[in-house]
């Protein structure tokens, strides 16, 4: 059995794991510095003339790759042979470019992605990458890779982005768009299934609707044996453990674009996305003999579980030289959450058949936001564009918890600080940014925003403050050569507040808390970033980029002591730094394999910060240390078959918390393999093995005796280990291995 082998196991120390993961950053250097060298211009020279795999794959001819604009442009002819269905399929395939959904940062303006559709942004907070499944691939004109800022985009802090250009909805509108898949999910033994379809109507010349509806699907399941051990090592009691999510929903969006004039381009957006989500979990305690000590069974379910959003924006251009743009927009997110878990021991004190205990869970969490942005953009010339405006934005979320035990004498309530809580915020942002063409190598676009925000907490905790920020920020531009760009940016970033964290939560399964924190401050970042971009014809690229963050008030966990005690809660710990390099590519492998490419991408970087319980030097939690991916695509067209597989891998983490530490890995290579099938008419077949391996997780908690001078101090400051508690989890998001079938397509 899984639970003998894993009871009879010792785990190497904690040190051990960490000396092991410096080795395996180590090697990932190494890999980096290899394959930056192995694709230097020297080693893909053979790439420099090679014709495209397709004939039909060309780069329309106004604009080449590593033109003085640094704009290429690709027609949509040069994505046909990877058969796509979507816009997002399209942006996939751009070399040398990987889709960026934008930062959690304050402000609708500095959320932005990386990707334009016709030269704007959406007028939504849906993730760009989203918003791109549900445009058909055939209603896509071109796909523009700007390097650098453009005089005539939104470039919006970016150092790279894409425009694609869409094609004029034809009178009657464009066929449908379908997808369906049907995926098994390792563990689950059930099948589960999702259906897209989108389609665009021409409501006339100068207006067109695009609707999107979406059926997902999707029951997981995980499974977990955790081992807890003493300070000297020996085991006292094993854990199995289960969890089975359940996730139903629909999902329906619409997008209206209107030209009412010549001058005038009006768009509304909106997305309604209510789910019936459910979750089981069990944990079952067992002494080293095998012998029955402890359980638990619980579920979760939230009967109320939806989130919606109102958009739209209006632009009117006065001349090609000035013109005006206002943007609104509107979310909305309601959740109803119901827990019931059930305690049982081998005897009971309670009830029958060994129930000791019921312990039940009301949660409710309302929230919203309310933005408004206007700006005026001004060409005074041909080298300057301006933009100057202003952004509002009002925030809330109302969270209630209520808790209760029963032990058979019925429900008694169980007080946790801070469970229920109101948080608003109000913000207000004046702004200016010009980017300025000082030749047609080198452009500068420089930026400046101020933030005013005031946020209120009411409830079981009353607090008010007030903030400032100046946010500027500098981005240079120097096409050095036709084939390759250099591009350096300075910038101050202040990252969002989740407001989850100002109110406390409770996790059963890991018998931990948290609390909220009312104090709580955006992290502030001071980026330095700087890459070379150098193509080798049309469809290879390699981008490598260093990078170093300063980064102030780290958000990380910090021990709150309240009246019921000393517990965690989210919290800054002081300043750190973060510097690193990435890299990522494609390159086409003819002529050594017609039709085939390699894409890359990787990231070695190292956090640093001061410990504010120990004082020791340490890396910030939950951040990896490197990442990386590298996928294969072999397209056979006389066959109608196109095949491949990726392989991916990442370093473990650590979460630090007042009286524990939690170490996580999961050490095997993800890998992944498909087959595409055009052999259909108008339809692609898709099938796929995803996390073929399925690698398990590992998670140690190692958890410190406190001091017997001072009991109120943090534990983890002794450095005396009291236990652990190592568990082995198979599946879960990264760990499940899935079979799934899809089919794609137009009617």
């Amino acid at each position: 059995m899984d639970n003998v082998k894993l009871a009879a196991g010792r785990e190497r120390p904690l040190r051990v794991k960490l000396a092991a993961g410096r080795g395996r950053q180590l090697e990932c250097a190494v890999g980096l510095a290899a394959l930056a060298a192995s694709l230097s211009p020297a080693a893909l020279a053979q790439q420099q003339g090679a014709p495209p795999a397709n004939p039909e794959a060309v780069v329309a001819k106004d604009a080449k790759p590593g033109s003085a604009e640094g704009v290429q442009v690709l027609d949509a002819a040069y994505f046909r042979q990877y058969n796509p269905v979507t816009a997002a399929d399209i942006v996939n395939r751009v070399p040398g470019f990987d889709i960026d959904d934008g930062k959690a940062l304050r402000g609708f303006g500095a959320t932005a992605g990386n990707v334009l559709v016709n030269g704007e942004r959406p007028s939504s907070k849906v993730l760009i990458s989203e918003q791109l499944k549900r445009i058909p691939a055939d209603g896509v004109l071109r796909v523009e890779l700007i390097s650098g800022s453009a005089s005539n985009m939104d470039a919006r802090g970016q150092t790279q982005i894409v425009n694609v250009v869409l094609k004029q909805a034809k009178q009657g509108g464009s066929p449908t768009t379908f997808v369906f898949d049907l995926r098994d999910i390792q563990y689950s033994e059930r099948v589960g299934w999702g259906v897209q379809l989108t389609k665009t109507l021409a409501l006339g010349e100068n207006a067109e609707l695009t609707l999107d509806f979406q059926l997902p699907n999707l029951r997981g399941r995980t499974e977990s044996f955790e081992a807890v051990r003493n300070a000297a090592g020996n085991l006292t009691l094993y854990r199995e453990q289960i969890g089975q999510p359940n996730n139903v929903g629909i999902q329906g969006s619409g997008v209206l674009k209107w030209k009412p004039t010549a001058q005038d381009t009006v768009s509304f957006n909106a997305q309604v996305a209510p789910t019936w989500n459910t979750t089981k979990l069990s944990s079952f305690n067992y002494t080293p003999s095998g012998a029955f000590a402890q359980g638990l069974a619980g579920e979760i379910d939230y009967p109320t579980n939806y989130t919606a959003e109102l958009g739209g924006d209006w632009e009117h251009r006065f001349s090609p030289e000035l013109s005006v743009k206002g943007i609104a927009l509107a979310t909305f997110t309601n959740i109803e959450q119901n827990d019931i878990f059930r305690i049982y021991t081998p005897t009971g004190t309670a009830g029958p058949g060994g129930l000791f205990n019921t312990q039940t869970f009301a949660r409710t969490a309302e929230a919203g936001e309310r933005v408004g942005r206007g700006f005026v953009t001004w060409r005074p010339d041909a080298a300057h564009t301006i933009d100057i405006g202003v952004e509002g934005a009002f925030n809330f979320r109302d969270t209630t918890l209520d808790i209760f035990n029963n032990m058979g004498g019925g429900p008694v309530p169980q007080a946790l600080p801070v469970s229920d809580t109101r948080v608003e915020e109000t913000r207000i942002e004046p702004f200016i940014t010009d980017v300025w063409k000082i030749s047609p190598q080198l452009t500068l676009e420089t930026g400046f925003i101020y933030e005013a925000s005031k946020i209120k907490q009411s409830g079981d905790e009353v607090k008010e403050r007030e903030f400032s920020y100046p946010k500027p920020r500098a981005i240079l531009t120097w096409q050095a050569g036709e084939s390759d760009q250099v591009r350096t940016s300075i910038t101050r970033e202040v990252a969002q507040l989740d407001f989850a964290e100002f109110a406390s939560s409770i996790n059963v399964v890991d018998a931990s808390s948290l609390i909220g924190n009312p104090d709580l401050e955006p992290e502030k970042t001071w980026r330095a970033r700087a890459e070379w971009e150098h193509k080798f014809g049309a469809r290879a690229a390699v981008t490598v980029a260093v990078f170093h963050d300063q980064v102030e008030d780290v958000q990380d966990f910090i021990p709150r002591t309240v009246t019921l005690g000393t517990f965690d809660a989210p919290g800054n710990i002081g300043d750190g730094t973060r510097t690193g390099i990435e890299l990522r590519g494609a390159l086409p492998l003819a002529p050594l394999l017609p039709n085939a490419e390699v894409r890359f991408s990787g990231l070695l970087q190292e956090t640093d910060v001061t410990d504010p319980v120990t004082g020791a030097s340490r890396s910030f939690s939950n951040e990896r240390d490197w990442t990386y991916n590298v996928s294969f695509r072999h397209d056979l067209p006389e066959l109608k078959l196109a095949w491949g597989a990726s392989a991916g891998g990442q370093s473990d983490r650590m979460e630090y918390r007042s009286a524990e530490d939690i170490f996580f890995d999961r050490p095997g290579t993800r890998f992944d393999l498909f087959v595409d099938s055009t052999m259909i008419t108008g339809v692609t077949v898709r099938l796929s093995a995803a996390n073929i391996f399925h690698p398990e997780e590992t998670r140690l908690r190692t958890f410190y005796a406190p001091s017997t001078l001072n009991p109120l101090a943090p534990a983890r400051s002794t450095g005396v280990v009291s236990r652990t508690e190592e568990r082995k989890q198979k599946g879960g998001p990264e760990g499940t291995q899935v079979f799934s079938i899809r089919f794609s397509g137009s009617f």
